[in-house]
Parts: C-alpha cells; structure tokens; sequence
C-alpha cells in the first residue's frame, strides 16, 4: 500500500474531523439564545425544538448505523448529511416559524446520525485496531479544535454581525467539509475492517447481530451512556437561557467563551485518555461519569455568566474522555461480528433518546419551577450513571486479545 496515499487519507480525516466538528450539530446551543432573545419563544416550544433534532436521529441511527456497515463509500455518506445539516439550517433564517424550525431540525437530526459512525468506519478501516487508541484520541483532538475555533469564530458572529450570521456560517463549514472529502482515497479504507470484521475473505462473513445487543456489557454501557446523555444534552443550552434570563447581556459571547473553554479542555483530555485508554476503560469512564452531577450542582449556585463559564471546565474534562473510550469499548465488544457501525449506531440511538428527552425535561422543568430545579435533576439523572457504571460494568479492554 503507498505510505503517501494513506497519509493523504488521513490528513484529510484531520481535516474532516476539524470542518464537521461545528456542522454535526447545526448550530447547537445557539438555536435555543436565537429563538428565545430575536424570535421571543418560550421555553416550552424552545425545548421541543432543541430536542427534535434529536429524537428524529434516533429514529433512524440504527439503520444508519447498519447502512454504513453495508456502503464501501463512505465519503458520499458524509457528503451528503453535512450538505443537509448546512442548507437545512438555513432555512430557518428564511422562516423562523415553529413548523420550519421543527422540520429544520428533522432533516439535520436525520443528516447528523450518519456523520459519526462513518467517520469511525473510515478510521478503523484506515487504521486497524493496533492503531485505534491512538487515532481516535487524534479524531477527538481535531474534533475539538475544530469546535474551538468554530465557537470562537461565531462568537465573534453573533457580537459583530448578529446572531443570523451564524446559520450562514455553519453552511460554509458544511461546504468545506465536502471539498476536504477529496483528500481521502475510498480504496484506503479496507472496507472488511471499517466494519469491524476481522475476516479477509471478501464475502460477507459476519456474526450475527443478536449477539451484539444480547451481550450484557454492551446493555449496561448502553444504558450508562443514554443515563450520562439524558443528564448531559440539556446543561449547556439551558445555561445560555439562564444566562439571559438572569443578565442584560450579549449571551452569544458567553455561550462561545463556554464551547470554547470545555473544547479546549477536551483536547488535552483526548490525547491524555488515548495514552491512558491501554491500560484500561473502565476507570476513564468512571471520571467521565464522575464529572457531570458535580458540574450540574456547581450551575444551580449562580448565574453570573462569568461562573457559569468556569465551569465548562468540568464539560471539557468529561466530554473528552466520553469522545474517546466510547468508540475504544465499542470496538472491543464488536471486535471480529462485522456489526461496529451497526453497534455504535445502537449506542448512539440510544443515547440520542436520553439526549431528546434531556433538552424535553430539561426546558419543561425550567418552566415550570426554575432553572436551579432542572439543574438539580440533570445531576440526580447524571450520578445513577456513575452508580450503574461503577457497580455492574466490567473492563472490556484485553491486550492479549490485540
């Protein structure tokens, strides 16, 4: 295989990781400061818009999922959903009712379950399991700078220009993500190993799919992580509510300061975790879980947008270790079925179910009592994970079996 063809390909999977690290999410947690400080929503509809997205992902992530298993072309994939998620966005700008917002967020909630296990399909078919730790902990860091800069850059949006300005900004990125498609070579990709099959026969040989979901680590990781994202998804749009609710401020500013410090601090963390993760998962995980009640509590004691910030912090840390090891357990429990994609698009199913419901219960116990209550119910929600996660979930990372 020509070295210089596979380090083009993977420099292009830098470069692919960097542009979609702002486009799998539309425009995150901006949505909700658009809709509630220039459309004057209220926090009820604000909820069920922000969640959407993501409850129609987990419609179809599964099949995804095995879709992706089945397409040697993974490229078209990822051009096809960051299109989406770009011009879907911005049809919102053209009409900002609830109807269009809603079926926005459908279409980039659908386009967005495609991007993450193809972009692990293309890694693991691009580096083997030998190299996994090591590439994926340089996916998240890419990722994370990508959201970096991309968060500072809309902050720098919204202050300057309007909050508007970041709906075109996310279709320009969806546009970049398709030009630096081309610097992967498809023929790259070993496409028995992009889905997790150790066979080098070309037929399709795998091992059945009830295997995978019957397995019970696969089970109790799975129901950590909708647990973690149930209690996660809804913290950081509703500190950018809180924010202007409590503040007469610009809450763009702050809403970047706080993607940027947590991304920030992912980037260490991924490169840190990928080091850490051969000596085991399981530990990572518990400091991941670990994190999130703690940064919840830590929101209900002030709204001065400056504390709130700091606090990201605690994201950062958590949200870098969970990018890592999950892929990395994943792989070890699919290891040789041929079902990777189809796995990690169950898990993400799943996790995009606690995810909707976090932004649903999030925004309706806001509204009804107060944003410290819903802080105080994402944490509770956050600490049964680390329970569960502590107690049943076993290591899944064998050196001998590498």
């Amino acid at each position: 295989m020509n070295s210089g063809l596979k380090a083009r390909s993977l420099r292009g999977l830098d470069f692919i990781n960097f542009t979609l690290a702002d486009v799998r999410d539309g425009i995150g947690p901006f949505l909700g400061i658009y809709l509630l400080s220039s459309q004057h929503w209220n926090l009820k509809d604000i909820g069920l818009a922000t969640s959407i997205a993501t409850f129609a992902g987990v419609m179809v992530q599964t099949p995804a999922g095995a879709f992706v298993d089945r397409l040697k072309n993974k490229k078209i994939i990822v051009a096809i959903a960051s299109l989406l998620i770009g011009f879907g966005t911005l049809i919102i700008l053209i009409q900002p009712s609830l109807t269009v917002v809603i079926i926005s967020q459908v279409v980039v909630g659908i386009a967005a379950t495609f991007i993450a296990p193809s972009i692990a399909a293309m890694t693991l078919g691009l580096v083997g399991y030998k190299r996994l730790e090591k590439r994926t902990g340089r996916n998240e860091m890419f990722n994370h700078g990508g959201n970096v800069t991309s968060a500072v850059l809309s902050g720098l949006i919204g202050y300057y220009i309007g909050l508007k300005g970041i709906f075109i900004f996310t279709l320009l990125l969806s546009l970049a993500s398709v030009f630096f498609l081309r610097f992967i070579d498809n023929d790259q990709i070993d496409y028995q190993l992009s889905r997790g099959s150790l066979s080098q026969d070309k037929k399709d040989i795998t091992s059945s799919w009830t295997g995978i979901i019957s397995n019970p680590l696969f089970l109790i990781f799975t129901a950590c992580c909708v647990l973690y994202h149930f209690a996660n998804a809804a913290m950081l749009p509703l500190a950018g509510q809180y924010i202007v609710s409590e503040n007469k401020v610009n809450a763009s500013v702050y809403m970047s300061a706080c993607i940027v410090i947590a991304q920030l601090i992912m980037v260490p963390t991924a490169a840190w975790c990928s080091a850490k993760s051969t000596r085991g998962r399981k530990s990572l995980m518990l400091l991941c879980f670990a994190a999130l009640p703690i940064r919840g509590l830590l929101y209900t004691l002030s709204p001065n947008p400056y504390f709130i910030t700091s606090v990201q912090i605690l994201d950062g840390f958590s949200a870098g270790i969970f990018g890592v090891v999950s892929i990395l357990i994943i792989a070890d429990l699919t290891k040789g079925s041929g079902h990777f994609n189809l796995a990690n698009g169950i898990l993400i199913t799943a996790v995009g179910l606690g995810a909707s419901l976090s932004n649903l219960a999030g925004g309706y116990i806001a509204n009804l009592f107060s944003f410290r209550y819903a802080f105080l119910f994402l944490s509770a929600v956050a600490a049964l994970a680390f329970i569960i996660c502590l107690i049943f979930m076993k290591e899944t990372y064998e050196p001998d079996a590498r």
